[in-house]
Parts: structure tokens; sequence; C-alpha cells
């Protein structure tokens, strides 16, 4: 009933939102815009993100390897496009849980050390889009934003560094994770005892990735991020009519942050609602920044879902 609530809720949240959009602007202007967009500009777009998402999954990889040899970069990329996939067309973090649980024959790897994994990985995104945020609103002077503006600027910063320095130092995690396997015991022995050895892993990769060993990771983090907010500036570039292409650099932390709203699956109406309030509050006239954000969304969710969902399909048929 709650997962249904959920849905519902985030249906209604898109729907508005694109609504919202809509109702200011001209829809024929909007469509002309999307049309004259420029493709060798869209081509440089989708070559840079694709070297972003290998990125990402070098990244996933080197936080495995520490335990599990066999998940190098290139046997990682399938199960990450895969869960990408997953989590643009079905509700519920699906991709998220298909990458715990169905890929760990093949990367050698256990669901405990595949989940905490992902919590370091959300965790180091999470840090890199609040600095680009903070970035983004001292550079452009942005004010108008609640709770933002230089104080909120100051803080986006801040909450970014200490996320990296909690993340050097892990041992705060692994007694977060042994409360809750001591609770879970002494609600379900059998089950406590089931999960000892997977959350065995998990510690030991978090401590496995902790002190100098994170740096590499928050190195790698910036950069494909960096990757993600060139393709964005990429996309403005593409875009006839806007006046500041530098805003796709704040609409990416923004629009992405964004996407921790519920919706639907693809984020549809959140990502797009917030991009094109980033490219306003930059200066951009209403109906290029919605042509910009809706360009921007599809050309991000439409490769890893084709790529990731036949490559998941093709290799469950072999299987």
């Amino acid at each position: 009933m709650k997962r249904h609530l959920r849905t519902l809720i985030g249906l209604i949240i898109a729907i508005a939102l694109i609504g919202l959009i809509l109702s200011q602007t001209d829809g024929i202007q909007l469509a002309s815009a999307i049309r004259s967009s420029n493709p060798l500009w869209l081509l440089l777009a989708l070559v840079i993100f694709c070297s972003g998402l290998a990125g990402r999954a070098a990244r996933w990889s080197s936080m495995l390897r520490t335990s599990s040899p066999a998940a190098t970069p290139r046997a990682c990329l399938q199960p990450f496009l895969s869960s990408l996939a997953l989590n643009n067309l079905l509700p519920f973090r699906a991709g998220d849980l298909a990458r715990s649980f169905a890929f760990n024959k093949e990367l050698g790897t256990g669901p405990g050390q595949v989940l905490a994994s992902l919590f370091v990985e959300r965790l180091l995104d999470l840090a890199s889009l609040l600095l680009f945020l903070g970035l983004g609103l001292w550079v452009f002077g942005i004010e108008t934003l609640p709770a933002f503006g230089k104080l909120g600027a100051g803080s986006a910063v801040l909450l970014a560094l200490v996320i990296f320095i909690l993340l050097a130092f892990p041992r705060w995690l692994q007694l977060f994770i042994n409360a809750c396997l001591r609770l879970i015991h002494k609600l379900a022995p059998h089950s406590g005892n089931h999960l000892a050895d997977e959350v065995a892993g998990a510690i030991s990769l978090l401590a496995n990735l902790g002190g100098r060993r994170i740096l590499p990771l928050i190195a790698m983090s910036l950069i494909v991020w960096s990757l993600e907010g060139l393709t964005f500036w990429c996309v403005a570039q593409s875009v006839p009519g806007l006046i500041n292409s530098a805003g796709a650099w704040f609409a990416l932390p923004l629009a992405t942050l964004a996407t921790l709203i519920p919706s639907t699956p693809g984020y549809v109406g959140t990502f797009d609602y917030f991009a094109v309030l980033a490219m306003t509050l930059t200066h951009n006239a209403p109906v290029p920044a919605a042509a910009f954000a809706f360009i921007a969304h599809l050309l991000i969710w439409l490769p890893p879902t084709l790529v990731g969902g036949l490559w998941l399909l093709v290799s469950r048929r072999k299987a």
C-alpha cells in the first residue's frame, strides 16, 4: 500500500511540475527551439556523457576490487548500465536492487559488499553535487532560492567537505552497521546469523576504502561529475536563444539533487523543472531554458536505458 501511495505521489508531482513548465512557455516556440538545436553540439555532449558513464563504472570497480579482483572495469560496466536502465524504467530503485543481488557471481562479490559500495557511491555523488551547488550559488550570486544565497553556498560546500572527511574515517559507518546487525539478531536470530557474513564483507570493504584510499575515489567523483557538467554545457551550446550557457553548470547539481524528490522512474518532472529553474535564475528566457531541460534529460536518459536494457536482456538470455 505504501509503495502504491509513493508511486501515486510521484506521478502527481511529475504531472504538476511538467504542467508548470508548459504553462510558462509557448508550446510552438518550445518545439521550434528543440528542433533548432545544433546536432554537432549534441553529438559532442553524447560522447562526453558516455565517457562519464564509463568513469562511474570504473569508480565502482575500484571500490569492489579492494576485495574482489574479478570486478574489473569491463566486468562492472554491464551491471552498472543495466542498473541505470532499470532505475529509468521501473519504480522503487529496482536497478540498485539488481546491482546488489543479480551480478554477484560474475563479479565475485557478495550482496553486503555491493550494498556498501553503493552506499559509498551515493555519498561521493552527494558530496560532489553539493560542492558544485555551493560553487554555483556563489559564482552566480543567486539569493532567491529559500535557504540558499551566500549562506547556502557556504553550507553546501561545508556539508560536502564533511561527507568527504567522514568517508576517509569509516569507523562511524562500521559502528552503525554493527548496531543494525545486533538489532536484527535480537528481532530475528536466524536472519541475523544469515546476514553476519554479508555484513562482515561490507565492513571489510568500508575499512579498505578508508584513509588515503578514499582520495582517488573523491578525485574520480569530481572528474565524472565535471564530465556531466560539460555534457550539460554542450547541450546548452546547442540550444539557440540561451543567453548564458554557463548556467548549465548550475543546472547540473540543482536538477540532479532534485531527483531525490519522489517522482516517476526516470525522474520526469523533478529533473526538468529544476533544470529550467537553474537556467532562468542564470538569466535565460523560459522557452530556451525549457528546451535545454528536455533535451538534456533525454540525452542522459535514453543512451543508458537503451544500451543497459538491451545488454541486460542479451546477457540473461545467454545465461
